[in-house]
């Protein structure tokens, strides 16, 4: 029985971290093509930016569709209709037309929005004693994902420029390939073990709390808001903003796909930050730090765009990091958990939505990337404040 029981604890770890490599990609990896779309679709800023944005909208729409799956449901079969759901939304964009282009990147947000509400859930559910370090380990996946997609994305297309332009525009065979990375959890699925009793039980003395009228759930889901909105902007367009700093574009790419890289790192750092940094609001300082100094950096200093990469990359991802692990940790229930968690989703992912089109126009309008880029340090510093407040000791 101890065998059994550890095999199955391992089969479910391996499906969240494999599960946790999809849920960043597939948003992320289109960036350093934006570009090739642009030229080959005829789009503006503004249209492209849609690209992003559309995503974090479906992100938004279906938050709190990913908690009625899961009472409807086992929550590893609302993740597995998460994950066949990006599976066609990344069909659909590899297909090159326009409008199953932006049909697909809003399916690939709604089964992003699956796993972005339960794998928190299903961490608090098996592992409630390690979450915060599992929440660590399943972003650092997260950004491994991204880094990949970011990464290989410029490359694929090239290959495919030179060697199988019979088969289809570049940029659509590069995209097809990242179809490849959502596979393998989905096969996984079919040798998880499922529990025999409903998922996800709220205890009966769990006490009910409205959050919308909760001082901390707004305090983190703000918190988990601006993350994000200041995320997907820069992942959204560090690309093009580096190529106009007069990077090449391959090298923009590789360098964007330092942002995941250095948001792998805080995965990989957690259990010496923790020693060093004694409690979550020392972390939540470092967090915005890192970000702050980051971001200057990338307006500034483009000659070290590498450093300014990683920098932003792993401050960003320690703040999601935290706000992620909050949800849990300020929670009394998996019932309160999942309820917190699609509230923070719905309200982050509708502000983020607005970012990446706003940045898009506010560079159609000045013709310049300056001014949003200290627009995103005024965010960042707010965000600052919100982390102070919101990673206060219980």
């Amino acid at each position: 029985m101890p065998t059994y029981i550890r095999r199955d604890t391992l089969l479910l770890l391996a499906f969240i971290m494999l599960l946790a490599l999809c849920l960043r990609g597939p948003v992320v990896g289109i960036a350093p093509l934006i570009e090739r779309i642009e030229h080959d679709l005829s789009l503006s800023s503004s249209a492209s930016g849609l690209l992003t944005t559309l995503p974090l909208l479906s992100f938004a729409f279906f938050a709190p569709v990913a908690t009625w799956l899961a009472r409807r449901w086992q929550i590893e079969t609302a993740l597995l209709i998460g994950a066949v759901c990006i599976l066609i939304g990344m069909t659909l964009r590899s297909l090159g037309m326009l409008p199953s282009l932006y049909l697909g990147v809003f399916l690939i947000g709604a089964g992003i929005a699956v796993g972005n509400v339960l794998l928190p859930i299903l961490l608090k559910r098996d592992f409630a004693q390690h979450i915060i370090q599992l929440t660590a380990l399943y972003v650092l996946m997260m950004n491994v994902g991204g880094a990949l997609m970011t990464g290989t994305a410029m490359p694929i297309a090239l290959f495919s420029e030179q060697h199988l332009s019979a088969l289809g525009q570049s940029w659509s065979l590069s995209l097809a390939s990242q179809m490849l990375l959502v596979l393998v959890p989905v096969v996984l699925w079919f040798w998880l073990p499922k529990p025999e009793s409903s998922s996800s039980p709220a205890p009966a003395t769990a006490p009910h709390i409205n959050l919308w009228r909760s001082p901390l759930a707004w305090l983190i889901t703000l918190f988990i808001a601006l993350d994000s909105v200041i995320n997907y902007i820069v992942n959204a367009w560090l690309p093009t903003i580096y190529i106009d700093q007069g990077i090449a574009p391959v090298t923009a790419g590789i360098y964007h796909s330092y942002v995941q890289v250095g948001g792998a790192l805080p995965g990989l750092l957690l259990p010496f930050l923790q020693r060093v940094l004694k409690s979550n609001r020392q972390l939540s300082v470092a967090a915005c730090i890192c970000t702050l100094v980051g971001l200057f950096g990338i307006a500034e200093f483009s000659a070290w765009a590498a450093y300014w990469s990683l920098l932003f990359g792993f401050g960003i991802t320690l703040g999601f990091v935290i706000g992620i692990a909050l949800i849990s940790l300020r929670t009394d229930s998996i019932k309160q958990a999942a309820a917190l968690s699609g509230m923070a989703q719905l309200v982050g992912y509708t502000l983020a939505a607005m970012g990446p089109v706003a940045m898009g126009g506010l560079h159609d309008w000045l013709g310049q990337w300056q001014t949003g880029l200290y627009a995103l340090i005024a965010l960042c510093l707010i965000w600052s404040v919100l982390g102070w407040y919101a990673s206060k000791e219980a």
